[in-house]
């Protein structure tokens, strides 16, 4: 379980509302309070003017605000509760208190309640400029999940939370494809996959991230994940071969557009080994006939693999098997006659 430290840094990172107090530099003058707001069309944060009074629609919702930053998760939410029951839904400013309380309940580590408040808030309100905000709370209870927090039943933490930080994964990327946690998301999700052994839906995320973000800043990683989850999902030569061709077809995009890092990473072996690999399984094929006592279908499987597959230990074990079954002159290796010893 993610601690609330590991949260608050989280939080700290991409907020875009923050309060901090400053101590007045005037000896002996009580501290005063700044607001600091990031602006997302100036990309800077800025200094708010000094909040209303308490009692007032703004005064409220920057009180709460410090509240949650203090780290008193209780008082701000009885704080929303008045704020809602003094001034109502319709304020201009209750979809920031949605999103207050959203991190206020974040932070009290109540994360159903949180994705609710969130799911309620892009239900209603997206498209606002705090709907990036609302994102990056849903996306810090997903990793919550993701790092094995517990859904409460009956009120004890019981269920895993993987399914529902999956869903909050998906309805990112395919919500709002052109927000900033987009490409995150699906890369997050696809990690995720893959530490926990689920290669073949790993290499599907991945394939989706290069796919739908070819400009991404992880598409070397997702490019070359993606063909490493492909070849760990191949189950061994008895099997399909269908993830070997992907990985394959992979690692040579992969080789091509990166060249400096597949040399770094050894692509060619990796290459190689997938030949071989391909290889055996036809060579197996034809064994299953010969042994079968199909002798055409054996001979047209080591004939594929001569063809196909040079230069593989496959290609010379059906050389060897061709000769044995009498359909090819066994290569002798030549004799040399005692001039060439000469100098």
């Amino acid at each position: 379980m993610l601690s609330a430290v590991r949260i608050g840094l989280l939080g700290s990172m991409l907020l875009f509302a923050a309060t901090i107090h400053v101590a007045s530099p005037a000896v002996g003058q009580p501290s005063r309070t700044r607001t600091l707001t990031y602006d997302p069309d100036r990309k800077e944060w800025v200094e708010l003017p000094p909040p209303a009074a308490a009692g007032t629609p703004e005064g409220d919702l920057h009180r709460i605000r410090v509240q949650i930053k203090d780290g008193r998760h209780g008082k701000a939410l009885s704080a929303i509760k008045s704020f809602v029951s003094t001034h109502g839904q319709e304020d201009r400013h209750y979809p920031a208190i949605l999103i207050a309380k959203a991190e206020a309940l974040i932070g009290g580590r109540k994360y159903d309640q949180a994705h609710e408040v969130l799911q309620t808030f892009l239900g209603e309100f997206s498209g606002v400029r705090l709907t990036s905000e609302a994102l990056r709370l849903e996306f810090v209870v997903a990793e919550v999940y993701l790092a094995g927090a517990k859904r409460k039943l009956l009120g004890l933490r019981l269920l895993s939370g993987t399914d529902v930080a999956y869903q909050i994964l998906d309805e990112i990327a395919t919500d709002y494809p052109d927000s900033e946690y987009a490409e995150l998301a699906i890369k997050t999700k696809a990690d995720h996959l893959f530490r926990e052994g689920e290669h073949d839906f790993a290499e599907l995320e991945y394939g989706r991230l290069v796919r739908e973000h070819p400009r991404s800043r992880y598409h070397e990683f997702a490019l070359a994940r993606s063909a490493e989850a492909a070849m760990a999902s191949f189950r061994g030569v008895e099997y399909d071969e269908a993830a070997l061709i992907e990985a394959q077809d992979r690692f040579e995009e992969y080789r091509l557009r990166y060249p400096t890092s597949a040399q770094r990473d050894r692509v060619d072996t990796v290459l190689d080994s997938i030949r071989e690999m391909r290889a055996g399984k036809d060579f197996r094929v034809g064994r299953y006939y010969e042994r079968t006592e199909h002798l055409s279908s054996a001979v047209w499987y080591y004939e594929r693999v001569r063809q196909d597959w040079p230069d593989t230990i496959a290609q010379t074990r059906a050389t060897e098997r061709l000769e044995r079954l009498g359909l090819l002159e066994r290569t002798e290796p030549a004799k040399h006659s005692p001039e060439d010893a000469k100098p």
